[in-house]
């Protein structure tokens, strides 16, 4: 079941939640798959949470990371041992190369409730964000590199911080900064699209 799937359950079904539910899953499905951050920031851009989880996600898909840090914070201490409060917390931390803190999330993930897909995503990023080879001990196609290259590229260019974190991977594996390069060089272009108005 995906986070919003869950979360949908949590806030009910009058039309404000069922609202910002649906544009949480937009927003979500757009950083995932590696669109634009213009895209990605339009979904969110009038959208007020009604809790830290929440709250935590719409100002990571804004790229205010200082108040995506608070607020996932807030909720790891209310809920520690929640899949959610764990995934955008380790998100929050994977857009702020703290690569230790976000692979702690995503591993507990994996230990706790099993091999969610958005933490074996998070995980992959980790490894791919440390300029190591597109190797783990989960199984993984190169479609689900690509998904984590994606992922972690959009989160950098959310940030706006791409640039410097390539530099850092120069020494990386040759193969995983392909991909990583790759997801980067898609990202950009409709980066650039959004700005000129074609998407």
């Amino acid at each position: 079941m995906s986070l919003f799937s869950r979360l949908r359950s949590r806030i009910g079904s009058d039309p404000e939640s069922e609202r910002r539910r649906i544009s949480l899953e937009e927003a979500e499905r757009l950083l995932r798959s590696g669109s634009a951050v213009a895209a990605i920031q339009q979904v969110v851009r009038e959208l007020a949470g009604h809790n830290d989880v929440e709250d935590s996600w719409i100002a990571l898909f804004r790229g205010d990371l200082d108040r995506a840090l608070d607020c996932s914070y807030r909720t790891a201490e209310r809920r520690p041992y929640d899949v959610d409060s764990r995934l955008v917390h380790g998100l929050v931390r994977l857009a702020r190369n703290e690569l230790d803190h976000a692979e702690h999330e995503f591993d507990a993930v994996i230990e706790e409730f099993g091999a969610e897909q958005e933490a074996l995503d998070g995980r992959r990023a980790v490894i791919l964000a440390r300029g190591f080879a597109p190797l783990d001990e989960f199984p993984a196609s190169e479609s689900d590199w690509e998904a984590a290259a994606a992922l972690l590229m959009t989160l950098w260019r959310l940030s706006g911080t791409s640039g410097a974190r390539m530099l850092g991977l120069r020494s990386g594996h040759e193969l995983g900064i392909a991909i990583v390069q790759g997801a980067l060089d898609r990202g950009l272009a409709l980066d650039a699209e959004s700005e000129d108005g074609s998407i």
